[in-house]
């Protein structure tokens, strides 16, 4: 960030271009103020972990950054990691605060006090402390604290308080630091030696005497530094007093009146019942999951959109555009029209009794074989048009059939998001999410893998340890199906077996995802940690909110999907002109049909080759294929089981490592197989399809 900054005296920061960053615990509506003040699209949440990496932007000269939302900025996770990094090189902080939970949220703003960098304090939610009954002294506040306080509403039209945000940045202070933080200092540079610390400014100063592991290493110094042969230990007393300055803070300028709680405040407790909020979660996510991505967009959308417009009107249209270029055999009925040509090269007769043959048959029911001929002109028309053309099948995927079902995923999630319901959901699988050595909040990462796999296993990052993170990941390799491919798995059960046979297949995935975390967490070292998570008033979604993060995520998602989605084609291309697609179904062919027992068509072994390189690819090859309830629920838990795709895997190798990435990719290969093949043989026994 730019770094162009005057200072008249050691508290004031005044002109020049400065590098700001907002800071605050999780939902306090830092990304609502970001993008107010930027008019940058940035993720707006009501759970911690969406905003895990960060959103820059400028706020008049000004750079601005929006950190995750933390509770402290030591080194314990991935966000405080990443908050940490921002904060330590800003010259201005910005600290939001909630007034809801002020209680809460002042234990940071003493650490970022203790930094001794400018800063002031928005105090956000302004509007929902005061239905609340709660007042709150502001200058009280403000002497206590040595800093500009005051409020704000970022919801509002008229975004309350954010004006004042760009007129104190040239008033930003450092604030009073506490006395114990600067006996602490004095006991830290005693114990290491004040003349390797010489040149440490006041906020690494700190982060050492809070026994920060990264500002350490980062200075090439010994975490275990010692006071008289004693360990300093000198964390445990800052956080104390800190603790007991923030109780001070808010027992004086805090005040509850009597005032009848909000419907929002009921509804939200309501959502935590073990009993109520576990069957209204299972009918949400029957709502969304099922009758919503799998009948409405899955069934119906996809099927006006895939199967009545981009098979029958596009594709037929795009291969008899290029049959002008490239040569071609072109089958109509039980006519013929061999073209080593092209139609470039018929005479007007020839060409008119074409077109006449074209129009008296549906537009779908030409073939065109563009690789009859084996030539140079023949291959690039084949790549372009052919049966898996990039021009063709590519475009259709794209935006016939995922394009629909990714964006109704977004759009539930965000509306899940946005109404403050997945943290609440968090806490009532937090049990469960225990027997598999994990706890609510990785809930997060295993929703948002329904979406994207690939995206969900980078926010694996929002679990505290290792242990947890290699779970979650194993978990969203397994048994994790993508929007894409879950749409597509709503589809297929529906139309093949109803809501009997998806209720089989979810109950199925369900065993086999409690099986594989009850299995990893007995033989994996460690327990998981307890759940911290907050919990935001139930709110009405906002329109805008989450329009914005629909598009935002459906466009990421799809962008990111496109190279895959032509690679693919194009590999898959090459090996059927090559003959090595045809070698492969035949290696697949006898596991397919007598180990899995399913249909002898040649489909079938292709989606399994194609979902090496993209997931997706291993269900859409099966919307067409007849098959009986049974076999529809046999080959849907195959290929939610089946190989992650490249991208994940190479995201997995990334963030895990091979020697995990790689086990977890030959496992899902045995497990899909495996145990598709007992249930062929245990469903038609059981007599429950």
């Amino acid at each position: 960030m730019a770094a162009k900054v005057q200072e008249t005296d050691n508290n004031n920061t005044i002109a020049g271009t400065l590098s700001i960053v907002l800071a605050g615990n999780p939902n306090v509506g830092k990304s609502v103020i970001f993008n107010a003040l930027t008019g940058a699209n940035a993720d707006v949440s009501n759970y911690p972990g969406t905003t895990i990496d960060i959103s820059s932007g400028k706020l008049g000269l000004h750079d601005i950054a929006d950190t995750p939302g933390v509770y402290g900025i030591s080194s314990f996770n991935d966000e405080e990691r990443a908050a940490r990094r921002m904060i330590l090189e800003a010259q201005v902080i910005v600290n939001v605060v909630s007034a809801l939970t002020l209680e809460r949220d002042l234990f940071l703003t003493l650490q970022l006090i203790d930094l001794q960098k400018p800063m002031f304090v928005v105090v956000n939610q302004w509007d929902e402390a005061l239905a609340r009954g709660m007042e709150i002294d502001l200058e009280y506040l403000k002497e206590s604290l040595g800093l500009k306080v005051f409020a704000c509403v970022a919801t509002a039209s008229d975004h309350k308080g954010l004006d004042e945000i760009k007129e104190s940045l040239i008033a930003a202070r450092k604030g009073i630091r506490a006395e114990e933080t600067t006996l602490a200092i004095q006991k830290l540079k005693k114990a290491i030696g004040a003349e390797k610390l010489a040149t440490t400014d006041d906020a690494r100063l700190l982060m050492l005497a809070e026994d920060d592991s990264t500002t350490f290493a980062d200075l090439g110094l010994e975490p275990a530094s010692t006071l008289d042969g004693t360990p300093l230990a000198l964390r445990p007393d800052i956080y104390k007093a800190r603790r007991a300055k923030v109780d001070e803070i808010v027992k004086a300028c805090v005040k509850q009146r009597d005032a009848a709680r909000p419907f929002s405040y009921h509804l939200g407790k309501f959502l935590l019942h073990p009993v109520f909020g576990s069957a209204i979660a299972l009918s949400v996510c029957y709502f969304i999951f099922y009758q919503v991505l799998g009948v409405w967009i899955a069934g119906n959308l996809v099927d006006l959109t895939e199967k009545k417009g981009m098979k029958v009107y596009y594709e037929p249209q795009v291969r008899r555009l290029a049959a002008f270029v490239f040569p071609a055999r072109i089958t109509i009925g039980d006519k013929v029209w061999d073209l080593p040509q092209g139609t470039q090269k018929l005479d007007e007769t020839s060409r008119r009794n074409l077109d006449a043959d074209l129009a008296a048959h549906p537009l779908d029911q030409a073939d065109y074989d563009f690789w009859h001929y084996h030539d140079f002109m023949g291959a690039i028309g084949n790549i372009l048009v052919g049966p898996y053309g990039l021009a063709t099948l590519t475009v259709t995927y794209l935006l016939g059939l995922l394009m629909p079902l990714v964006v109704g995923f977004y759009l539930g999630l965000a509306l899940l998001e946005d109404s403050g319901y997945l943290p609440r959901l968090a806490v009532l699988v937090d049990r469960a999410m225990n027997k598999m050595g994990l706890n609510g909040r990785a809930i997060i990462p295993l929703i948002l893998g329904l979406g994207c796999v690939t995206m969900a296993t980078i926010t694996t990052r929002l679990l505290t340890s290792r242990r947890e993170k290699i779970i979650a990941t194993a978990l969203l390799g397994i048994a994790i199906p993508c929007s894409a491919q879950l749409g597509v798995v709503s589809g297929t059960l529906a139309a093949a077996g109803g809501l009997k046979a998806w209720a089989v297949y979810g109950t199925i995935i369900t065993l086999i995802l409690g099986t594989s975390g009850l299995l990893l967490n007995m033989l994996m070292p460690g327990k998981s940690m307890p759940l911290m998570i907050d919990l935001p008033p139930m709110r009405l979604p906002r329109a805008s909110n989450v329009l914005k993060k629909t598009w935002k995520k459906s466009s990421g998602f799809l962008l990111d999907a496109v190279p895959m989605f032509f690679i693919a084609g194009f590999a898959v291309t090459i090996a059927q002109m090559s003959g090595l697609l045809d070698l492969m179904m035949r290696v697949l062919a006898p596991i397919v049909v007598h180990w899995l027992l399913l249909p002898a068509d040649p489909r079938i072994p292709t989606t399994f080759i194609l979902g090496i390189v993209r997931r997706d690819f291993a269900a859409f090859g099966l919307t067409d294929v007849a098959l009986t309830p049974s076999q529809a629920v046999v080959a849907m838990v195959v290929i939610t089981l089946f190989v992650p795709c490249i991208a994940t895997v190479g995201v997995m190798i990334k963030e895990r490592g091979p020697k995990i990435a790689l086990t977890i990719w030959f496992g899902s290969w045995i497990a899909a197989i495996g145990l598709g093949g007992l249930l062929a043989r245990t469903l038609p026994l059981l007599g429950i399809l």
